[in-house]
């Protein structure tokens, strides 16, 4: 056989551009013979092309045998044209594949019979006739895929010549290489809506649309926008050109589009339809942003909102602060029944607030500041779960505090007002849930006409720079650690400031203070007091820090022993010692039957040191900072009837005998016994009886092991400070009842979610006899979940994180029956 027979399809094709290399195919072993070897019967027999290049349309593809003398072929077959001067170079439009045989038919009417039905000649075997037909499905798929392929790949060449030539080069390099082009990706109009900022180009935002679309959260603010754009309203439209699988698509739940030039958002965002009324089949766009959670549209020039916001079914969080809103656009916020966070800051609100806004049962967090209001309505009530009440910079004279004591209020804002007169009425008795009170920046006179007010869950109170003449009892804000009271005109310190235990700073600057009371030198947790520009009598008070000033009176408040008048002694404070301890002014009791006898150095408090006292008298007892080694039970026995209040912190107190016999003590309410070195909690729970103790502080120690369930032991117990320990777990029946857990430093390696069952607005049977948990402090353990960023965030934040992870399973009838609706909706 002639060697040009056997080349390969491939290697035919390539010379095929050139004719003085081809070679005529020998006939003498056909095909239809079947006499050959079996490479040969697969592949065809070459013939010369007449000097023709392979590649153009216009010529006739070769036969696989020789045509017929007395049949003329069906295109013009030019022998006598002469051959190019040099090959003409026709672009693959796809590489033939090696090992195939070569399927190349002439026009031209054969030698053999060709069945109308196959299209295929009858002389072939059937395993040839098979094997053709597959080759033709193959090459159809084959071509297919490739055209595709070169199209992408040209489509990209073209891009990359635009990309050098485009004076926004950085832009383009800043994207990924395999960013997603549509058919005019890379013209001369990059930006069509004119809305990207200089240097930037839409290549940007079709990107961000394609990210939202697999993550559901899309951000396109401060782009300089002035209309929502079109990728972002066609975005969940059939593109053919997009990579992405349609089922990867996710609905959008947060939306923001802050920091931009909207003027209005077309209701074609938005449609105002009802979803329950759509017809899926209708060409009517539907509800594609229906699943939004929160949308962002601070800081735009919006003065209307479309209608179809009310649609918005799942919708928790609404940002319109620093807009042009009236008091109209309220009525569509309104129904937006999901609603747990509004923010119309900054915007033209003016007058009285709109009462329809009071239609938001689910409503938590709401802030007005920087508008015009003058007034709150009375069905304010209405807004039950309202946690932030944020109404700073208006023009309020007043705030209806009969109402807001019956809200769940945890944080009002009222500064830079023009708050006038008296603030809180004297009808109000007790702010329970209040935490956070600033009304900083007005004119109040008298902050509360009642001088008995409870705030026994405050933490914070800001009131700097009013005309406040006195403040109430503060005796009930025992949770009070802020208080700026700077810029008034008090002129005496309230009554049970100095009993303020969790009292961090004070600042009391620009008043008429002219005496300090000596007790603020027990004050422990007291970090910063600031008395400067007080008429004080002692002025050198004014020039020292906090604990100049504490260290100052608290040497002042055990005063030297008096000398005695009486005729005929001869003692002196040098020469004798007092007759007897009720002689001795550091034995006196105090107003309110205090018996302060800390920082004494005392080993020991004896009976017969108390005998001369009358026992009735005393109700607190102070033995901080002494050196105590145990509990003194005989003489605090004798005080038993009488005893709310003892202090024992700061005593050496390392056995585990430090109560080692019974003391019962009825009335006792406050015990402090941090900084002791105590190890267990045994002695404590086995023989102190207090039924009464409502406040136990044992923080600073070296307790170990689980969080006992104290409130079976003492049932009226509801502030336990336990921080600074090496506490190591806790479960939900500990934390049960209690109003205030501090566990800040322990060795926690995880919180049990079904403490999240405690908070304020659950149901009440989850508090057992006890209260809500108000304040829950876990800082500086060892536990990863909730992660830092939830704990800072405060108590509320905690508590709802551990509620979201309690499964359905353990959750109380109650409380399934209170989920139930959340499902649903």
């Amino acid at each position: 056989m002639s060697t040009a027979g056997s080349l390969s399809p491939v290697r035919g094709l390539e010379d095929s551009a050139s004719p003085s290399r081809l070679k005529r195919p020998s006939l003498r072993q056909s095909v239809a013979s079947g006499d050959g070897d079996p490479a040969e019967t697969s592949s065809p027999p070459k013939k010369n092309i007449s000097e023709r290049p392979i590649g153009n349309k216009d010529t006739p593809k070769p036969s696989l045998i020789r045509p017929s003398p007395g049949k003329a072929s069906t295109k013009p077959d030019r022998p006598n044209m002469p051959p190019p001067e040099r090959p003409l170079q026709v672009k693959k439009t796809r590489k033939p594949q090696t090992g195939q045989v070569s399927t190349i038919r002439s026009p031209s009417t054969g030698s053999r019979y060709v069945s109308a039905s196959s299209n295929m000649p009858d002389d072939l075997s059937p395993e040839q006739q098979a094997e053709i037909e597959a080759r033709k499905v193959s090459k159809s798929s084959s071509t297919l895929r490739e055209t595709i392929a070169k199209a992408k790949a040209a489509r990209k060449a073209m891009a990359a010549g635009a990309k050098k030539e485009s004076p926004q080069n950085q832009v383009y390099q800043a994207l990924p290489s395999d960013a997603p082009l549509d058919s005019w990706a890379g013209g001369d109009d990059e930006d069509p809506f004119g809305q990207l900022p200089q240097g930037s180009n839409s290549l940007v935002m079709r990107k961000r649309v394609q990210t939202a679309r697999a993550n559901g959260q899309l951000n396109i603010a401060a782009f300089s926008l002035k209309e929502i754009p079109k990728e972002v309203l066609t975005m969940y439209d059939y593109d053919p050109e997009s990579s992405a699988n349609w089922f990867e698509n996710v609905d959008l739940v947060k939306f923001n589009a802050a920091d931009n030039e909207l003027e209005q958002i077309s209701d074609d965002t938005f449609p105002d339809i009802n979803p329950e009324e759509f017809d899926p089949d209708s060409d009517e766009r539907g509800l594609q942003f229906g699943g939004l959670e929160t949308l962002d549209l601070h800081g735009n020039i919006l003065k209307s909102i479309p209608m179809g916001l009310r649609r918005l079914q799942h919708l928790r969080t609404l940002n319109l602060s620093n807009n042009s809103l009236d008091m109209a656009n309220i009525d569509i916020i309104a129904e937006i029944k999901s609603l747990t966070d509004l923010k119309l800051a900054n915007n033209q609100l003016q007058g009285e607030l709109t009462a329809v806004i009071c239609r938001l049962p689910n409503l938590e967090f709401l802030d007005l500041r920087g508008n015009a209001l003058t007034k709150l309505p009375d069905e304010l009530v209405g807004l039950s779960s309202l946690r932030t009440l944020d109404v700073s910079e208006n023009k309020f004279t007043s705030l209806p505090f009969e109402i807001i004591c019956k809200l769940p209020l945890k944080t009002l804002n009222a500064q830079k007002n023009r708050l006038e007169g008296t603030l809180i009425p004297a009808s109000v008795i007790k702010l329970e849930t209040l935490q956070s009170l600033n009304i900083a920046n007005n004119a109040v006179v008298v902050f509360s006409a009642n001088d008995a007010l409870e705030l026994p869950d405050l933490h914070t109170l800001l009131i700097g720079v009013n005309r406040v003449t006195h403040l109430p009892c503060m005796t009930s804000w025992q949770s009070l650690i802020t208080l700026s009271a700077e810029e008034n005109q008090i002129t005496e310190l309230p009554q049970g400031f100095a009993e303020l235990k969790s009292l961090k700073k004070a600042d009391f600057t620009g008043n008429s203070l002219t005496q300090l009371d000596e007790k603020i030198g027990l004050m422990e947790n007291l970090a910063s007091l600031r008395v400067s520009n007080n008429p004080l009598r002692e002025r050198k008070l004014l020039r020292m820090d906090t604990d100049d000033i504490k260290r100052d009176l608290r040497s002042r408040y055990e005063p030297d022993p008096q000398d005695t008048d009486d005729e005929g002694s001869v003692a002196t404070q040098f020469t004798l010692a007092p007759e007897s301890p009720a002689l001795d002014g550091s034995w006196e009791i105090k107003p309110g039957g205090t018996l302060d006898k800390s920082y004494a150095e005392m080993t020991d408090l004896k009976v017969e040191q108390l005998e001369m006292i009358p026992s009735l008298d005393i109700r607190c007892l102070y033995l901080q900072h002494n050196e105590l080694s145990c509990f003194p039970a005989p003489a605090i026995r004798m005080l038993a009837q009488s005893l709310v209040e003892l202090d024992l912190s700061h005593n050496p107190m390392n056995g585990a005998d430090f109560l080692s016999s019974p003391l019962e003590l009825p009335k006792l309410q406050s015990l402090t016994l941090n900084a002791d070195g105590l190890m267990s909690w045994e002695p404590l729970l086995s023989n102190l009886i207090a039924p009464s103790l409502t406040f136990l502080d044992i923080s600073h120690n070296r307790l170990k092991g689980p969080l006992p369930n104290l409130r079976q032991t003492y049932p009226e117990l509801k502030t336990l400070v336990a921080s600074d320990n090496q506490i190591a777990s806790l479960d939900f029946e500990a934390v049960k009842g209690l109003q205030v857990l501090e566990l800040s430093n322990n060795d926690l390696d995880s919180l049990p979610p079904k403490i999240g069952l405690l908070a304020a607005g659950r149901s009440p049977q989850n508090w057992g006899n006890g209260s809500a948990l108000r304040r829950f402090e876990v800082a500086g353990n060892r536990f990863r979940v909730p992660r830092w960023q939830v704990v800072a965030k405060g108590t509320d934040a905690i508590l709802e994180f551990l509620r979201e992870r309690i499964p359905i399973s353990d959750l109380p009838e109650w409380e399934q029956e209170q989920e139930a609706p959340e499902e649903e909706f």
